[in-house]
């Protein structure tokens, strides 16, 4: 008989699920259910429910001293039940040891998940309801200020493009009417479904899970917005991740962001107050991209007209420095909201 080689035969299936992913056959999110519902009905120890895990740990954590003396051979049990009566003070010590040893580990793996469990409902679990929470207070964004940097950097692209958290597709059918194969998400079912109204192919789903879904290289442009500005730095970090990854060889990535003064200029308070990110600054977009691969990123700053804080005419005594320092106020206070180009090499 033949003997399977299993590593062979698992390499042939991933290649396999890999060429079907990349055609588009998986409905996207369904590898993410199959996933869930196999944690779901798989026996404990195999899932990743961590209360079921833990009964199963504790169950087997006690090792009893009980060896069994049944046999086929006949002649052998008088002999196991000999050696099990000379042995038993023996096994019963080890058997205390492995149990005390075991019960400690567990009950000690126990309260490191309550810790973890507390951490998660003030970090994980508070990010998820506050980021639920804002979500449809958010207008769709006004992003016409960019509409002629995104069509010239993504017309011609070597590849799909798409818009994370595109709103009501303004920006999105912008670029589809410059010849751009485009298309969006949106968290915000309400905009997602003016969207496709419109006839765009926005779907509803979240900018990241959806990353998360796609396999290497399957864009050819990835515009971010939104999201950049709300989500928590680990997941900003895993946003950065995932471009990296998704956009193939001479592709672009757009971030566009109102900045950090959004925050304290004009925005819904309920939305500042909640939402659990806040816009970084586009020196650290640039410094994450760069540190990715992408080409040396480049910056642009929204035109925002003229300055809310207005210089003094030049015959004022102390004009220089007083219009210094309004520069300066300007430039802290009321920077407008900026766009960081990379291309992958």
């Amino acid at each position: 008989m033949t003997e399977i080689d299993l590593v062979r035969l698992q390499s042939e299936i991933n290649a396999e699920v890999k060429k079907r992913r990349a055609a588009g056959d998986f409905p996207l999110g369904l590898e993410r259910e199959l996933d869930s519902m196999f944690a779901r009905y798989a026996p404990a120890g195999t899932g990743d429910d961590f209360g079921e895990v833990m009964i199963q740990a504790e169950t087997l954590s006690f090792v009893h001293a009980d060896i069994p003396t049944a046999s086929r051979i006949a002649p052998l049990v008088p002999v196991k039940k000999m050696l099990r009566k000379l042995m038993a003070w023996y096994m019963r010590f080890l058997a205390q040891q492995v149990t005390a040893f075991a019960g400690a580990i567990t009950r000690a793996v126990r309260l490191l998940g309550q810790r973890v469990d507390t951490l998660e409902s003030v970090t994980v679990l508070a990010g998820r309801r506050t980021l639920s929470e804002v979500r449809e207070r958010r207008a769709s964004p006004d992003l016409d200020d960019w509409t002629d940097l995104v069509v010239s950097e993504t017309v011609g692209a070597p590849g799909r493009v798409l818009h994370a958290e595109c709103g009501r597709g303004a920006l999105l059918a912008a670029a589809i009417a410059a010849g751009a194969d485009a298309y969006g998400v949106e968290p915000v079912d309400a905009l997602a479904t003016d969207a496709a109204g419109a006839g765009l192919d926005v779907r509803a789903d979240d900018a990241l899970a959806h990353l998360q879904a796609l396999p290497s290289g399957a864009l050819g442009g990835l515009i971010l917005s939104g999201c950049v500005d709300a989500l928590p730095l680990g997941e900003v970090l895993e946003l950065a991740d995932r471009a990296a990854a998704v956009v193939t060889s001479g592709g672009v990535v757009i971030v566009l962001s109102g900045g950090p003064s959004a925050w304290s200029d004009g925005l819904d308070p309920v939305i500042a107050d909640l939402t659990p990110g806040r816009p970084l600054r586009p020196q650290t977009w640039s410094h994450l991209l760069g540190q990715r691969g992408f080409c040396t990123p480049r910056i642009v700053l929204a035109s925002s007209g003229p300055p809310p804080l207005q210089e003094v005419p030049t015959t004022t005594d102390g004009a220089s420095v007083i219009n210094a320092n309004v520069a300066r106020l300007n430039q802290l206070l009321f920077s407008p909201g900026y766009a960081v180009i990379a291309r992958q090499p």
